[in-house]
């Protein structure tokens, strides 16, 4: 007779297929993202091997990190984070990614600390009420607005909206929503990300780059004009991460006395 799986088996089962990995080949803070080209970054600035499968992934001892690219869109971000919940040794996960920029105080390049999103991707009613909000952990969005600050660069933090639909910027109606309720950005992924997180109290933050800005006049993404986004910031958005993860490694203890009053 066939054994029965329970949920946290099944999920390491599943990460280890998606990866490639052996789920002890994870370190205690993942960082994630949505492009090939960053796995690449990460690999060259660590010196780290790049495993190559659904999801490609990076592990670096050394700083206690894995990077993992899981692809586009809310389904994938809900299995992504539902399997990293059961790893034994989670600490945190900082999400790399890009956004449409909606304000107009914002400019490609920008950087963006999401103070919360607009649930309307689909995936993360499964893992919460309609009511609840997606947000991220205080603890951990704290150390990335530090970072960037640090390095000299002036993060922004606002609301941002999270969608399962593509070609939205042609819908007038829709475009006179996002401008109406004082929505900082756009993205797939980030209110599944948080809700999961929250559901399964994973400790997670993000840090998200302006890529274009949808609403402004030829403000739509191009090839050409992500190609550039890659080239002029895609280095300094790597950098970040890997400082951040260090500065978690060395004020853990910090960390986890704001988390024990945040939850």
């Amino acid at each position: 007779m066939k054994e029965v799986l329970r949920e946290h088996e099944y999920a390491r089962y599943t990460i280890e297929r998606y990866t490639g990995c052996e789920a002890q080949d994870f370190q205690s803070h993942i960082l994630l993202t949505n492009f090939n080209k960053y796995v690449e970054c990460f690999s060259n600035k660590t010196g780290a091997t790049i495993h190559d499968a659904n999801f490609h992934t990076v592990h670096v001892p050394e700083i206690n990190c894995t990077l993992i690219n899981f692809g586009i869109g809310s389904p994938q971000a809900a299995l992504v984070m539902h399997c990293i919940a059961f790893l034994d040794n989670i600490k945190s996960v900082v999400m790399l990614g890009m956004c449409g920029g909606i304000d107009d105080v914002l400019k490609i390049g920008d950087f963006v600390i999401p103070a919360a999103c607009i649930r309307a991707e689909g995936s993360s009613r499964h893992y919460l009420p309609p009511e609840f909000p997606a947000i991220p952990t205080f603890a951990i969005n704290k150390f990335c607005f530090k970072t960037v600050r640090d390095m000299g660069l002036s993060p922004r933090s606002g609301l941002f909206y999270t969608t399962d639909r593509r070609m939205w910027e042609f819908d007038d109606d829709f475009v006179d929503y996002l401008r109406n309720h004082r929505i900082m950005g756009i993205d797939m992924e980030l209110a599944t990300i948080y809700a999961i997180a929250y559901a399964y109290e994973v400790p997670t933050g993000s840090i998200m780059l302006v890529s274009d800005m949808p609403l402004q006049r030829r403000g739509i993404k191009s090839k050409d004009s992500q190609e550039d986004v890659f080239t002029r910031y895609m280095d300094l958005h790597i950098d970040m991460a890997i400082r951040t993860v260090e500065a978690f490694n060395r004020k853990w203890d910090e960390v986890e006395r704001t988390l024990n009053s945040e939850w």
